[in-house]
């Protein structure tokens, strides 16, 4: 029997597994693929923003009112400066621009590999292909199965992620193991995903830069600058992404859901309006792209900007100043970069990330009902819950 069994060879379970380790600890981790760190090559369009300068329960949202609590105190025990500083000692090299954190390769194959690097050097051992299939708790820890072999641990952590990108081997199928033990799962849903909008068909492929605002019934609940992607009937781009942390649930509840969208924003438009001796369209096609202003504005191509009255001016930026789409669906898992919902972060320690309901065993990254926006912070979440929970389940395991 093994002191500790890490489910899952992600970004949490490579950490949990490195601080065990330097713990104390005799590790084993089991990996679902045929390599460790499969979905870390895909964040941030393989790129890596691994962490962020502005870094606090405010970037994170849950189905749970105790959320900040929760997220604040994890991040107190293993903040970015300590993240930045292991990865320093580790040999990585970084870069900071604009508040977000990169490899200095820019490579997200850096980041995998630094840890694997560790993982290795450790002498921690892997277990590839193995298939999860049963937990079963015993008198002494616990036994794990793919129903052909079986491992026995006395502590184990469960970093299988969530849903979303199942292509790199996240199914969800913890869940279910999770629910058999006695934990409250919150319904997955999709998180940082595309939001589905009927829209004009010339809009299809456009790239622009505005002001996106969220409503929900009516509300407006969040508002992000950026640029907005038309792509086959959904709405894409980071601030999209964002914004549908809180769009999805909302969709998911039955409520109304609409993106307000302001392209005049941050624009000349005004100026361009003023200018006389050009045509209204040629006007507006200097601020905005011509794919948006042939799907909204229908008036005479030729009308000069001096035939507008202050009345007419005003209108036609109102048009495009207040965009307005019902949302009616979202993008899956195959397309979302992570996952809302989870286990009910009140049946898990805080301060140790083991489960209330099942002692012995510890829950980290993705599983958990915390989910953080884009730029670096979902990557941070994994990587304070796995080192707190391989040093405690070490710890834990010393005095057993």
């Amino acid at each position: 029997m093994t002191d500790l069994i890490i489910v899952g060879g992600g970004v949490a379970g490579l950490f949990a597994a490195i601080s065990a380790k330097k713990n104390g600890a005799n590790v084993i981790i089991l990996e679902k693929n045929d390599s460790l760190g499969k979905k870390i090559l895909i964040t941030g369009n393989g790129r890596c923003n691994f962490t962020n300068e502005e870094m606090d329960s405010s970037y994170f949202v849950s189905s749970s009112d105790d959320k900040d609590r929760f997220v604040d105190n994890v991040l107190n025990s293993f903040d970015n400066s300590s993240l930045v500083k292991m990865l320093e000692e580790l040999g990585m090299s970084y870069y900071l621009r604009e508040g977000y954190y990169y490899p200095k390769t820019d490579e997200a194959v850096t980041f995998r590999d630094t840890l694997i690097n560790e993982v290795e050097r450790l002498g921690i051992q892997v277990i590839y292909n193995f298939n999860l299939r049963s937990i079963e708790k015993v008198h002494d820890g616990f036994e794990l199965s793919n129903k052909i072999d079986i491992y026995h641990a006395k502590k184990i952590i469960l970093a299988t992620g969530g849903n979303a990108a199942p292509r790199t081997g996240s199914s969800g199928d913890s869940y279910y193991y999770l629910k058999n033990i006695g934990h409250n799962v919150i319904k997955p849903i999709p998180a940082l995903t595309t939001l589905k909008a009927d829209y004009p068909d010339t809009l299809l492929g456009v790239n622009a830069l505005a002001k996106i605002s969220l409503l929900i019934n009516g509300d407006i609940v969040g508002t992000e600058n950026g640029f907005i992607k038309f792509y086959k009937g959904m709405l894409s781009g980071i601030p999209i992404y964002q914004l549908s942390l809180n769009a999805v649930p909302a969709l998911d509840r039955g409520d109304k859901v609409e993106i307000s969208v302001d392209f005049v924003s941050d624009s000349n438009m005004v100026n361009a309006l003023n200018r006389e001796g050009i045509s209204v369209k040629k006007a507006l096609c200097q601020s905005i792209n011509s794919k948006i202003v042939d799907s909204y504005y229908k008036e005479d191509d030729n009308m000069l900007t001096e035939q507008l009255d202050d009345e007419d001016k005003e209108g036609i930026i109102q048009l495009f100043s207040n965009v307005n789409y019902e949302i009616i669906g979202f993008g899956s898992f195959d397309v979302a970069q992570s996952t809302y919902g989870g286990v009910d972060i009140s049946e898990i320690n805080m301060d140790t990330m083991e489960s209330k309901v099942c002692p012995g065993l510890f829950l980290v990254g993705e599983i958990i009902d915390i989910t953080g926006r884009c730029g670096g912070y979902n990557i941070q979440w994994a990587a304070s819950t796995g080192v707190i929970a391989g040093r405690k389940a070490a710890e834990n395991g010393r005095r057993n």
